[in-house]
């Protein structure tokens, strides 16, 4: 009796937690985040811990501070160009100030299996990006951590098969589970060995990674069209989470991306037609046609062409200058592609030039849209 009641007592002490309250903050393109915070919310509230959640996007409510040391701020987001994604850095600076309040920073990133090797993904600087912004917010950030998920990036990568997904999702329940039970009893979780490597090499990706939340991002929003095979249903704009799709047209609309967009993946996973493709060739054309070396020859011709002598040096207005070319072109291309593509020849042309129209498409097997958040209206929050 003496010693049912010692192992009920551990038992109580172990699944007891630190905190009392979570506020989780969800950046989720296909679903991969989504799981991932599903699984440490259900263990947080196991333990009694009263937990809200929110979906971050570019409609994102301010939500009040709970400064309290009994409170723990959770931020999941995949991870994008080795880093994390502008909405989630934009939301992070957003966030109000705090003394007490703990944090933990979670990221995604996109696993491979290939027959019986896994080839985990690299989420670089984006926990540890996330988690500067939050100590500088005054969060006692408590840890960080990277979870390998399927790869979800089908603007260059086919999704995994059935088999594959369900084994990888498998594996990375582990890591998610120890992660957020060590950090519910108080303890910390900074110096593992995958932290260590993703420092490193996060550091020495940082120039691609700012490249791309500068360049490659705005140029990839305008790689999206449509094929034969939309209806003009409006799904895609109406879930986006950074409200980055327009329907635009005449008596019948199509999708159109702005510059909003981050290439999250949610239209090209929940499109019910599998109507929405990537222009893989015409990221090559258009990324060598906006690069700063072209840009200086065409200066440089436009200059002598109006007999200006001017030396061009590679100064930041020379460089402001330049991102302007860059997206204006980038604007120019995807109005024309926009038009073009609804000419049924040119359509056909476009489609059966990339590899998207032969890609499977990925979403996170329990996920779906209104797991996901509500539509593009007033409201914001999560709908889960």
């Amino acid at each position: 009796m003496f010693r049912s009641r010692t192992c009920k007592f551990v038992s109580f002490m172990t699944d007891s937690s630190y905190y009392k309250t979570a506020s989780f903050y969800i950046f989720s393109g296909t679903g991969n985040s989504l799981r991932v915070a599903d699984w440490m919310r259900q263990i947080a509230e196991n333990r009694g811990i009263h937990v809200t959640r929110q979906f971050i996007g570019r409609k994102s409510q301010k939500q009040p501070a709970t400064d309290s040391d009994k409170h723990l701020v959770c931020l999941f987001m995949p991870t994008h160009g080795f880093t994390a994604p502008w909405s989630v850095i934009r939301f992070a600076l957003r966030m109000p100030g705090v003394r007490k309040a703990h944090g933990i920073v979670v990221a995604t990133q996109g696993r491979i299996q290939f027959k019986r090797f896994f080839i985990p993904g690299l989420s670089g600087s984006a926990t540890f990006i996330i988690a500067l912004i939050l100590a500088f917010k005054g969060y006692k950030v408590r840890g960080v951590q990277s979870i390998n998920m399927p790869v979800n990036w089908m603007a260059l990568l086919s999704a995994q098969k059935a088999g594959n997904v369900q084994e990888i999702i498998r594996r990375a329940q582990i890591p998610s589970e120890l992660f957020i039970k060590r950090i519910l009893t108080g303890k910390r979780s900074w110096f593992t060995l995958l932290n260590i490597v993703e420092l490193i090499l996060g550091l020495l990706l940082l120039p691609i990674s700012i490249g791309y939340l500068l360049y490659g991002k705005t140029g990839l929003a305008k790689l999206f069209f449509t094929n034969r095979r939309c209806t003009g249903c409006g799904i895609c704009a109406e879930y986006c989470p950074n409200n980055a799709i327009k329907m635009i047209g005449g008596k019948q609309k199509y999708p159109f991306w702005t510059f909003h967009c981050e290439s999250c993946m949610r239209c090209m996973a929940f499109c019910p037609e599998k109507a929405i493709e990537v222009h893989q060739p015409m990221a090559y054309v258009m990324f060598r046609l906006t690069m700063l070396g072209v840009f200086f020859a065409l200066v440089k011709k436009v200059i002598c062409w109006f007999g200006i002598d001017l030396q061009i040096k590679d100064s930041p207005g020379m460089l402001l200058l330049h991102y302007g070319y860059y997206l204006t072109i980038w604007f120019l291309y995807s109005i024309v592609i926009f038009w073009l593509s609804r000419i049924p020849f040119i359509n056909r042309l476009l489609h059966y030039s990339t590899l998207t129209a032969i890609y499977r498409r990925y979403r996170e097997p329990g996920t779906t849209l209104s797991n996901l958040k509500l539509k593009n209206t007033k409201e914001n929050h999560y709908a889960g």
